[in-house]
């Protein structure tokens, strides 16, 4: 029908601008010469590998070598701007698709789109009472920068009244999960970041990571001060979630059917296929049958069973239907 067809264009537009929010990277130049720029964007590459393998280490393997040998296929475009402080940056693209499936080929993790939205609850104690780090914040730029260098989507909250009246810095340092939550269901989001950074010599912040009411990963960190601190947090909570929800693909003939139930609206369709199609080391989602409500699809998956369970917990949708057996070549989930 006509409307399968607009879903589909629809579905690659989805992906294509999710693709465009890592492609990019800005790198200061001492000059504008061939020298500079071959220098400039053979460190881009190095962040692009960074941000879609989403671990630091991925430059240690064979994969960021031979992608360095031939630059000049994953730049798609490079052009020169002038930062605040007066020094020139490159600003340059990347072939993200490309670089993705490179990487895959070779063996390397690989973390693809959707990517968690982390709502950050970052708490800076300082000397006194304790402030939320939001827009006006003197650590707020770093946080972001940092974040972006990481490939990490961050949603930071407005702290305005309305988050003030669920939620106070007392709640986030006493680790008070139900007013973090009644605060956090304003904002689009997927897992929520819980952290307090306390000033001093070194610095020290205490994180976690949760999904829903469940903590999936936290640590403590110490750097020489506070903006060490806080790219140690971006680092450590990246590398985690990278860890979960990565992909190191693997050839393999094995296929799950997928049966959602309850999906009974073209929204719902259209966000379910998208959302399958998305997914890190996903090579195929394809739809099998149509009953009434329930959608059976077919998904040809190059990892284990527990990646791909880890990455179907992204959607807050997409659940374990009760009772259902998640295992075995069909897995039953319910649309909520």
């Amino acid at each position: 029908m006509r409307w399968i067809g607009l879903l589909a264009v629809l579905l690659g537009w989805s992906v294509l601008a999710q693709a465009q929010s890592l492609d990019t990277v800005q790198v200061p130049v001492d000059g504008r010469g061939e020298a500079q720029r071959q220098d400039a964007l053979a460190q881009g590459l190095e962040q692009m590998l960074v941000r879609l393998s989403g671990q630091r280490d991925v430059l240690d393997e064979s994969v960021a070598s031979e992608a360095a040998t031939q630059l000049d296929r994953w730049v798609t475009r490079y052009d020169y701007s002038t930062l605040e402080d007066g020094r020139s940056a490159l600003q340059a693209r990347y072939d993200v698709n490309g670089l993705m499936a490179f990487m895959a080929d070779r063996g390397a993790s690989v973390w693809s789109m959707p990517r968690s939205r982390v709502l950050l609850w970052l708490v800076d104690q300082g000397a006194g009472r304790g402030e939320m780090v939001v827009e006006d914040h003197p650590l707020y730029a770093h946080l972001i920068a940092e974040a972006q260098r990481r490939g990490l989507t961050l949603v930071i909250p407005e702290w305005d009244n309305q988050d003030q009246e669920r939620l106070n810095v007392a709640d986030v340092r006493g680790r008070f999960d139900q007013q973090l939550h009644d605060a956090s269901s304003r904002y689009p989001h997927e897992l929520i970041a819980a952290a307090v950074l306390y000033q001093g010599e070194p610095a020290t912040v205490n994180w976690r990571v949760l999904k829903d009411k469940t903590v999936l990963e936290e640590g403590r960190e110490k750097a020489a001060n506070s903006e060490d601190a806080v790219t140690a947090l971006i680092d450590n909570v990246t590398d985690q979630l990278a860890e979960r929800y990565g992909v190191k693909g693997e050839m393999t003939d094995l296929r799950t059917l997928l049966v959602v139930d309850e999906v009974d609206q073209l929204q719902d369709w259209f966000a379910l296929q998208q959302f399958l199609g998305g997914l890190s080391g996903m090579r195929r989602a394809s739809l099998e049958q149509v009953s009434a409500t329930t959608l059976t699809f077919r998904l040809d998956f190059s990892a284990s069973d527990e990646q791909l369970r880890n990455l179907l917990e992204l959607s807050p949708r997409l659940q374990a239907c009760p009772d259902a057996v998640v295992s075995g070549p069909q897995w039953h989930y319910c649309w909520r």
